[in-house]
């Protein structure tokens, strides 16, 4: 039989010897009492019970040890929505060990259908002074992961569906401000989602607590993100659907790499309504498979330390495709390509690029395949230039202010037709 368990009421049952009530458990000092070995025997017996929910209420929660949730059962709490001013609203669990501890155990481990609903995650010991290593703080194995509604205020390393093997992972309504990696995919062999994730400094620097960064802190932790997070990064994964996603102020904002695990390969799927803000790299392409990755809607902004935004490694051998996507920011390139595989751009809008000065193009390939429609460069500059290694390159149908300029060398195939100067 399903069982439907609330923490706070089953504590003064049976899972302490005294009856200990919800506000016993409420953390606010770093000594207060530890509730991972009552929540952790609530999921117990609500496994063992064939699975359902175990809810816990409104209020602060100090775990102190990693925590296992059973096949079959959701860990709920109160989730009001993204908040950012206060973390005394809804259900918190504040963690308070595994400094140092980056391949230790996740602080939760899904199960084969298993959801984590709810839940604000906090890390109260981290400090943008000195960021520490944590383990992930959701990992998971086996079929439907599911990870809905939740805020990870300040975590090392947020989400990892990617370490063990599993399929149709589920992420939806993910707020936080991951300081390594914020969603990993790997080893996916049947399609996972992931819905309406937002990353942003904000997440920890607007929280309240004593350790949210504010003034040069948050500067500092601008820095760390530009050197050091990697806000999505998808490995092995058929038919990955990604669909309202940002990320900002990230070393990179998605990565497609080709998983060297047990389960090996790259990913194709759909991106759809994705973007990366300020970052130095927002979208790096290691490999694809040869279905492609397909990526539609996208808003792309690089940083001073940019580049290229959309930079295609010189490895990758597969198929990338962008459309309806636009560009912008102080960054130098917008699109770098040196491998062989085949990309396209079907109406993409290119504001800048070049910012510092230095005579860089718009988009740069020195091998592959390019194939481009109806795009629009908004400034005057080199808009392509090709490299001798390139295979060839068909432009048609773009816009530009001055008639469009298409650097080549010679024996590189190149088709121009029906480009336009548009009208000042």
């Amino acid at each position: 039989m399903m069982c439907n368990l609330t923490v706070h009421a089953m504590l003064a049952c049976h899972l302490f010897g005294a009856p200990l009530t919800v506000e016993d458990l409420v953390s606010g000092p770093a000594d207060a009492p530890d509730c991972a070995p009552a929540i952790q025997r609530a999921m117990d017996d609500c496994g063992a019970a064939g699975g359902g929910v175990v809810e816990l209420a409104s209020g602060r929660f100090a775990v102190r040890g990693p925590l296992e949730v059973p096949d079959g059962v959701t860990l709920r709490g109160q989730w009001p929505g993204p908040h950012y001013s206060s973390l005394n609203l809804g259900t918190v669990i504040d963690v308070y060990w595994g400094s140092g501890q980056e391949d230790g155990p996740p602080q939760f481990m899904l199960g084969e259908s298993t959801t984590l609903q709810g839940l604000t995650v906090f890390y109260p010991e981290q400090r943008v002074e000195d960021i520490q290593p944590y383990p992930w703080t959701v990992q998971g194995a086996g079929t439907h992961l599911n990870v809905i509604d939740c805020t990870f205020s300040n975590p090392y390393r947020a989400i990892d569906f990617g370490s063990h093997h599993h399929e149709m992972h589920y992420v939806r309504n993910v707020y936080g401000c991951p300081l390594n990696i914020g969603v990993s995919v790997d080893q996916c062999t049947d399609i996972g989602r992931v819905e309406n994730v937002h990353f942003n400094p904000n997440a920890w620097t607007r929280c309240g607590e004593p350790n949210a960064p504010t003034g040069e802190g948050t500067a500092m932790l601008m820095a760390y993100l530009q050197e050091n997070l990697v806000a999505f990064e998808i490995g092995r994964s058929d038919w990955e659907m990604m669909v309202n996603t940002f990320s900002y102020g990230a070393k990179v904002g998605y990565r497609f790499y080709d998983s060297p695990r047990g389960i090996r390969g790259a990913t194709n799927g759909d991106f759809l309504g994705i973007a990366a803000d300020w970052a130095v790299t927002a979208v790096l392409v290691e490999q694809t498979q040869p279905a492609g990755l397909l990526i539609t809607n996208g808003q792309f902004v690089g940083s001073p330390n940019s580049q290229a935004v959309l930079d295609i490694a010189e490895g990758h051998s597969g198929v990338v495709q962008l459309t309806n996507c636009a560009f912008w920011g102080p960054h130098r390139r917008v699109v770098r390509n040196t491998g062989p595989g085949q990309v396209s751009l079907n109406q993409c809008n290119m504001v800048q690029w070049d910012i510092p000065g230095e005579g860089v193009p718009a988009v740069e390939f020195t091998a592959g395949v390019l194939s481009m429609q109806s795009c629009v460069f908004r400034q005057e500059g080199t808009h392509i230039a090709l490299g001798e290694h390139c295979v060839a390159a068909t432009v048609m149908g773009c816009q530009s202010p001055t008639p469009l300029v298409v650097e080549s060398p010679d024996g590189v195939p190149v088709e121009l037709i029906a480009n336009i100067v548009t009208r000042r």
